[in-house]
């Protein structure tokens, strides 16, 4: 049985290694065995283009499908200054000040031991932010809508701030 290691934080490009290496293999006599073992866990509609790749090709067959689970939290001290924009792909627990001006693309949990007065978009159904004080913090929803947050220790989360 091969392995295959494929990094799926971005989709596309992760059908289009299983692809390759499938086109690799068309001539082979024997049909391989594969095991997968992607990064995150994948998606239903990803796991479908997945399985569509492997019956297309008939060089290859799916044994085993694996991913790694990431169940560690990283701690981090920092500060962010106006004018950044910062991707929070990883649960983190952060440990500073975010300033007036500042942007939060929040894909999972995040805790901050410290301010927030910056932008904050919660952006699936995956993601929450906790800080110790929110003060005039813009938190932006899915359809557009702005909504300002004043107060200490607070926990949102994306269907939270839909509702709100």
């Amino acid at each position: 049985m091969e392995t295959l290691l494929v990094d799926n934080h971005e989709e596309v490009r992760a059908i289009t290694q299983i692809n390759h290496y499938l086109d690799e293999h068309i001539f082979d006599k024997r049909k391989k065995e594969v095991c997968l073992v992607f990064a995150i866990k994948p998606t239903h509609s990803f796991f479908k283009l997945v399985l569509l790749s492997f019956y297309e090709h008939k060089s290859a067959f799916l044994k085993m499908i694996k991913y790694e689970k990431n169940n560690k939290t990283i701690l981090e001290k920092r500060n962010i200054y106006a004018s950044e924009n910062v991707d929070f792909e990883e649960p983190k627990i952060i440990v500073g000040n975010v300033h007036e001006g500042a942007k939060l693309f929040v894909y999972t949990n995040l805790v901050f031991i410290g301010e927030i007065k910056g932008i904050v978009y919660l952006k699936n159904e995956k993601s929450s932010i906790y800080a110790n004080k929110f003060i005039n913090a813009s938190f932006i929803c899915q359809n557009g809508q702005k909504k300002i947050i004043n107060g200490e220790n607070i926990l949102i989360s994306y269907e939270e701030l839909e509702d709100l």
